[in-house]
């Protein structure tokens, strides 16, 4: 795999990218023309989340009934049979259900994808969104919640060492919202760039890129001065 990823890593360009940025599908599409078993799976993974968003904007907020997601062979029967209930099930309830299901998947698969890497970075970012989902229903009043429902069974290991604590307190402190967005992307960045440097042609660099893609990508939406300004402050060496 290593002579595949040297031409696909080469192909993708450096980010961040602060022009025209580089299509996620355009990138998922290169990584399935290599033709790789493990490639072809983290392509089918990666590419679970936006179906996952599109499924919610198209059933959920436009009101499509008529939509149907097409979801990969490859993917396991459990996940996609979660997935394929959103028709039954309300909104906020499962779309918690299918991301806690994803999460769970990226971890599941890490080792067929060839990269413990996607198993280190689901957890790290699973265990974030949910302290901030935590944070966020103390802040609507529900102190006396049970949250120890919500929490997924990897953070109550002995061996889960991860700790967003100072990274939450100073989103909490943070009063614009857009300040303390940026302030959360700038903490995933960092966190994926430690786990490849440029060059190395590893199957940790190309996820990294691709994780670190959508976060440019959600910003050049925006305006292009706005993005480009914002892109600018988020990726700051």
């Amino acid at each position: 795999m290593a002579q595949q990823l040297f031409y696909l890593m080469t192909y993708l360009p450096a980010l961040p990218n602060l022009g025209e940025p580089l299509a996620e599908e355009d990138a998922l599409a290169r990584i399935r023309d290599e033709a790789d078993e493990n490639l072809l799976l983290l392509a089918d993974l990666l590419d679970a989340e936006n179906l996952i968003q599109e499924t919610g904007m198209q059933f959920f907020v436009l009101q499509n009934a008529d939509f149907r997601p097409e979801l990969s062979e490859r993917l396991p029967e459990s996940f996609v049979e979660t997935f394929l209930s959103f028709r039954e099930r309300a909104e906020a309830e499962w779309l918690t259900e299918i991301f806690a299901a994803w999460f769970d998947l990226m971890i599941e698969l890490s080792g067929r994808v060839g990269s413990p890497m996607l198993a280190d970075w689901a957890k790290w970012e699973y265990s974030l969104r949910t302290a901030l989902r935590i944070e966020r229903l103390r802040a609507s009043g529900d102190q006396g919640q049970d949250f120890s429902r919500i929490i997924p069974g990897f953070m109550n290991d002995e061996n889960f060492i991860v700790d967003h604590s100072a990274l939450i307190e100073a989103w909490k402190a943070t009063a614009d919202p857009m300040a303390a967005e940026k302030l959360l992307d700038q903490s995933r960045v960092d966190y994926l760039r430690s786990f490849a440097g440029n060059f190395t042609f590893t199957i940790e660099e190309l996820i990294a890129y691709m994780l670190e893609l959508r976060i440019h990508n959600r910003y050049a939406r925006l305006s292009p001065e706005q993005g480009r300004k914002i892109l600018e402050e988020v990726t700051a060496l």
